[in-house]
């Protein structure tokens, strides 16, 4: 058995065997707030849209003149969906049924990359045939990177040099603008949660963002909740690595997404949260901490894209943590809209 397969039985295990004193614990909207947190006061949260059917899982998503994409692990199939929740498929990746779709990003002519753990590959597909009618995935799909262990995380730096997070393995790589095998930056810098509780553990370096400035690459461990920053020293060298923040409030980081006011926004799936957090202190603003009684709009949040003022969020929907329990099935993008922001 894969440890994707093992880990999704532990998910699952997790949720079917959680109490509610367990529950209890996750951070809602009207639970305190530390010294160092803070809430954001006024926002609107919905579902913008739901993708496939009840058996479809998404992870990833990427944004392009206005267009989300995200990826079924059901079958490969690439959806589109515009602000207005409307859903068109766009293509598919030709993977196998069941196969982990994690990352999704997109370049500046929109071609669409994706994460491809088992194989430790991205996937590439060009922004003119996202979409085409006559899309073939033996042709319009290539390996754009190989030898990334545990691909999960992507994001595309000023220099068009490609980040990819190595989630259970421990790695970040990245890869220049051509492609090809993917270069080791750095490995185990964050370690594992000791909470053996806690099944999104292993995944140490998950969600990746980069600075315009190409000066300092950002990770997220899930199992601890701990924000790193890492120098790129010229020649993509590793420099000093610092803990940003470290906070249970965090606990299930996973999509990491900079804004253009250098402000760092975190997804955190076993919380059911989505919060910004400031670099230079570790400050934490809340955004929103949902629990299934409340009705959830946040579900095992993973990664998350920001068009405008609203960030569009892809719900996993693991059923645990604070979403143990969720009535809802299959798949769905959460739009959190923050005037502003």
């Amino acid at each position: 058995m894969s440890r994707l397969s093992s880990l999704a039985l532990l998910l699952l295990a997790a949720a079917c065997t959680a109490k509610p004193a367990d529950q209890a614990r996750q951070p809602a909207d009207s639970a305190p707030l530390g010294a160092h947190q803070q809430r954001h006061s006024s926002f609107g949260a919905r579902i913008l849209a739901t993708v496939g059917d009840s058996a479809s899982t998404i992870e990833g998503i990427a944004a392009h003149g206005g267009t989300l994409y995200v990826a079924d692990w059901k079958d490969g199939t690439i959806y589109a969906v515009d602000t207005t929740g409307a859903v068109s498929r766009a293509g598919s990746f030709g993977t196998k049924p069941g196969t982990w779709i994690l990352g999704l990003v997109t370049d500046s002519a929109g071609a669409l990359y994706a994460a491809v753990p088992e194989a430790g590959q991205v996937l590439k597909v060009p922004a003119g045939r996202l979409g085409a009618a006559d899309f073939d995935p033996a042709k319009d799909v290539t390996v754009f990177a190989s030898g990334a262990t545990g691909a999960n995380a992507l994001a595309l730096d000023a220099k068009g040099h490609l980040w990819i997070s190595g989630g259970n393995s421990g790695a970040l790589y990245h890869v220049g603008p051509a492609g090809g095998r993917a270069q080791l930056f750095a490995k185990d810098y964050s370690p594992i949660s000791p909470d053996t509780t806690i099944p999104v553990r292993p995944y140490t370096v998950n969600g990746v963002a980069v600075d315009p400035q190409v000066a300092h690459v950002f990770t997220a461990n899930t199992g601890t909740g701990e924000i790193v920053e890492l120098e790129i020293l010229p020649g993509y060298r590793k420099g000093k690595a610092r803990t940003v923040v470290k906070d249970a409030f965090l606990t299930g980081a996973d999509g990491l997404l900079l804004d253009e006011r250098g402000g760092l926004w975190v997804a955190a799936n076993f919380r059911n949260t989505v919060a910004k957090v400031r670099t230079t202190d570790g400050m934490i603003t809340l955004l929103r901490a949902d629990t299934v009684a409340q009705g959830a709009v946040l579900r095992f949040p993973a990664e998350l894209k920001k068009v405008g003022r609203t960030f569009y969020v892809a719900n996993l929907n693991f059923p645990a943590g604070a979403n143990a329990g969720q009535p809802f099935k299959g798949a769905s993008i959460a739009a959190l809209e923050l005037p502003g922001i």
